[in-house]
């Protein structure tokens, strides 16, 4: 490995380490800091990636763009999710690139619960409320 790989993965960690997750993860959180303004959540706080600036809290997800159809696409969310945060926000990511594709949210987590479907939340139902408000 030459000299200049091992400072790009050196700064690469440097920049991610106060992020739970992969590259494409922080990437999501990054963008809804610098493109909504979220203040991000200390690393590992339970259930909140960060605040809004009306003060709401915010779960953050990414999804691979393009990967499926949205009726075909879910996300998972735990226990901590549904109980602490007030919204949901996905970020769909050129998993390639690691650029920004579309984002869906932020949507109020009590519109999300009922949405269950053996613990996945389907893109396609959450596109349905982001349509009705």
């Amino acid at each position: 490995m030459s000299s200049n790989r091992l400072k790009e993965i050196q700064k690469a960690h440097h920049l991610l380490k106060e992020y739970d997750g992969s590259p494409v993860t922080a990437f999501a959180e990054i963008w809804a800091e610098e493109c909504l303004g979220m203040k991000k959540a200390d690393r590992g706080a339970r259930g909140i990636d960060g605040t809004l600036p009306n003060g709401r809290t915010l779960q953050v997800k990414s999804k691979k763009a393009g990967a499926h159809s949205d009726s075909g696409t879910y996300i998972g969310l735990s226990k901590a999710p549904l109980e602490s945060a007030d919204d949901l926000l996905i970020v769909f990511v050129d998993y390639d690139t690691c650029e920004y594709i579309r984002h869906l949210g932020p949507v109020s987590m009590t519109k999300v619960k009922p949405l269950n479907r053996n613990r996945r939340y389907y893109i396609s139902d959450i596109l349905k409320i982001k349509a009705e408000t």
